[in-house]
């Protein structure tokens, strides 16, 4: 399960290297709508926990079910910016995918901490769990990947930029009155967009589709049983470590000379 986790996080790692330089650069987007993008992911993290505790809390849906659910969102956000991505998308147009990057990044969440407390971890150890979850989903996720979609970006933009600019030469009538310093920008943002583009269709076909199809064929019936106590029981539990806690620091503090 940790290693699906980790391959759904680079698969939309991208969110760290492309969505802010493509609303920010080629939309021309301004602060104020790069931050309402925000909203639609949020939007969808509230539908993603609505459908997941419906399912997978109350009517004890698989863990293979919502893994591929999870995976299939994933296919469907990149194949979204594959095929839509260009210079002249408006902002209404991402609500797609950023919603559906919400609803699946926090099904997969819910999922893997699930499984934690599945596997036997206590109530009382609880926040280790989550912060297991945090450090596989915020750090590992959200570093690992996009350091490797990011070397990606890197050679595959120099390759296109290559490609791009070998029709600008001296005897090119149509560059005699462009400035250099405008050319050189129109070809990177070029080289940018298709970069982008050839990197969603790398994820798409050979990671997020190949992933999806190792989930659809493998066969699990797990599905979850663990048991959450209801909050009386937290505030009992809470209250006994502490006075647990301050009877222990009492007699360190009578038992020193």
């Amino acid at each position: 399960m940790g290693g699906f986790y980790l391959v759904f996080f680079t698969l939309i790692a991208t969110e760290h290297v492309f969505e802010h330089s493509y609303a920010a650069n080629i939309l021309g987007f301004d602060e104020t709508n790069l931050i309402d993008l925000n909203w639609y992911v949020f939007a969808g993290i509230i539908a993603g926990c609505a459908f997941t505790y419906f399912t997978f809390a109350i009517r004890k849906w698989r863990y293979k079910t919502m893994t591929a659910i999870a995976f299939g969102l994933a296919v469907i956000y990149l194949a979204y910016f594959y095929f839509v991505i260009d210079y002249g998308v408006e902002k209404e147009m991402l609500f797609v995918p950023l919603f559906i990057r919400g609803a699946g990044a926090v099904i997969i969440s819910i999922v893997f901490l699930t499984s934690i407390v599945q596997s036997g971890l206590p109530f009382q150890v609880f926040p280790q769990a989550l912060t297991i979850n945090g450090f596989t989903g915020a750090v590992m996720g959200a570093t690992f990947g996009p350091a490797v979609i990011g070397e990606i970006l890197r050679r595959t933009m120099a390759k296109n930029a290559d490609l791009l600019s070998a029709n600008i030469v001296d005897f090119n009538p149509d560059l005699t009155h462009i400035p250099i310093a405008r050319i050189y920008g129109i070809v990177q943002t070029q080289a940018l967009v298709v970069s982008m583009k050839e990197i969603y269709g790398w994820l798409l076909i050979i990671v997020a589709l190949t992933s999806l199809l190792v989930i659809l064929v493998s066969y699990s019936s797990v599905r979850p049983f663990a048991i959450f106590p209801k909050w009386s029981n937290v505030r009992r539990v809470i209250k006994h470590i502490v006075h647990t806690d301050k009877d222990i620091r009492n007699n360190e503090i009578c038992t020193q000379p």
